[in-house]
């Protein structure tokens, strides 16, 4: 029989894995919980034409499409092209299914609504350490509330969260697009260029300088302007988040980002830190103001990110709604609880071994009993007991107890 493998970028969860995984996943819902925000849960089907229309920038050509059903799909109908085949597609983050359920439901959530989303999204990435095709996203999005304020509880509920899983040296790096906006237009490029240049920024930490300059021009054809801007930007990483107002910045938006700034660090002090950092783009085109990523002690990349988004829901019922959010990257928050050793279960997990003769009245009272300290199975003694053991361990099991035992047999 030939052996299945899942789907390239894809995985399978042996026992001990899933049960850390939904550890993790529970603890950063119980934070958010805990700072006062919403569980709700959206599918992960959407229209194509919803996600198309999202500005989600390099997401939309990693994004999975479904075919048409039935009837609907006709492959003998000349000069077909992808609309006459494809339908919807998976979701490839949760913020713009999120802005259809905003949108859908409005009337009756509170103003400023405060929502949490955990689930999976899609992206025909090409697999790598942190970076898979199917994988877990936490969110918190703050929906009514324009004021700078929104962005200082998301960085603070996140940083909350991301210390209760136990990382250390949590820095958020902060941006704005519409400082970002204001710098690449007074290098001399058009307001439709905007978004396209912020793409290409994007990419800075995979193909460098000289790639993004051969990009941008690429796409403009506007070398001068490319230099120019290469060169302001340079120029604010090395003198500041004050040099910007030199480059054309708004200084009411670098009051905005540095209030923030000084906020979070007042309030987490030593626990964390908040700093500007222009190299921070965020390449999705649905960011129009402050823009942050997360990083921690462990990982290269950022763990984390997030921005306002206030143009979002006008799309959709043409009434813009001021929208901002933040969203843990699950996957790769995993690989460094994992490496640093700091995957505990709130309880030991044990088998309870009984024999053929127990009363297994008897064996439920003991496993009541013991429920108070620990998670408890049942399982008949089997005739190779040194091969259950070795299926338990697999099963993620922290040891064994006989019926007429005191004490717990840990495992190795």
């Amino acid at each position: 029989m030939k052996v299945v493998t899942p789907v390239r970028g894809t995985y399978d969860y042996p026992p001990i894995e899933a049960e850390n995984r939904e550890i993790i996943k529970q603890k950063i819902l119980r934070s958010y919980q805990d700072n006062g925000f919403t569980l709700i849960e959206t599918p992960i089907l959407e229209n194509l034409s919803l996600l198309d229309s999202s500005e989600g920038g390099d997401n939309l050509r990693l994004m999975f499409k479904t075919i048409k059903r039935g009837d609907k799909l006709d492959l003998t109908k000349p000069n077909l092209c992808e609309k006459d085949i494809v339908e919807e597609g998976l979701r490839y983050d949760l913020t713009v299914p999120l802005a259809r359920f905003y949108a859908c439901n409005r009337e009756k959530l509170p103003n400023p609504f405060k929502a949490i989303q955990i689930g999976h999204s899609f992206r025909a990435e090409r697999p790598q350490k942190g970076r898979n095709r199917q994988f877990i996203q936490c969110d918190i999005d703050i929906f009514g509330d324009s004021s700078i304020n929104a962005e200082t509880e998301i960085i603070l509920t996140s940083i909350n969260t991301l210390i209760s899983l136990g990382l250390e040296y949590v820095t958020i790096k902060v941006n704005s697009r519409k400082i970002l906006n204001s710098i690449i237009k007074h290098c001399g490029f058009k307001d439709e260029d905007i978004n396209s240049i912020c793409i290409s920024l994007d990419k800075l930490d995979k193909i460098g300088i000289s790639g993004v300059e051969e990009e941008i021009a690429q796409k403009t054809c506007q070398t001068i302007y490319t230099s120019k801007l290469m060169d302001a930007i340079e120029d604010i990483k090395l003198g500041g988040l004050c040099k910007a107002i030199k480059y054309g910045a708004d200084a009411k938006d670098i009051e905005d980002i540095q209030t923030i700034i000084n906020t979070v660090n007042e309030v987490v002090g030593y626990k964390a830190k908040c700093e500007f950092d222009l190299s921070i783009i965020r390449g999705q085109g649905y960011y129009t103001g402050t823009i942050y990523e997360a990083y921690a002690e462990g990982f290269k990349g950022a763990i984390g990110g997030g921005g306002r988004y206030d143009k979002m829901v006008g799309k959709l019922i043409g009434i813009d709604v001021p929208a901002v959010g933040f969203s843990i990257g699950f996957e790769r928050v995993l690989i460094i609880l994992s490496e640093q050793g700091k995957m505990k279960k709130d309880k030991l997990k044990i088998a309870l071994i009984y024999d053929k003769e127990d009363s297994y009245t008897r064996v439920l009272d003991k496993k009541q009993v013991l429920m108070d300290r620990y998670a408890v199975s049942t399982y008949l003694r089997p005739k190779n007991m040194n091969s259950m053991l070795e299926k338990l361990k697999f099963a993620n099991f922290d040891g064994y107890i006989n019926m007429n035992d005191f004490e717990i047999r840990k495992f190795k």
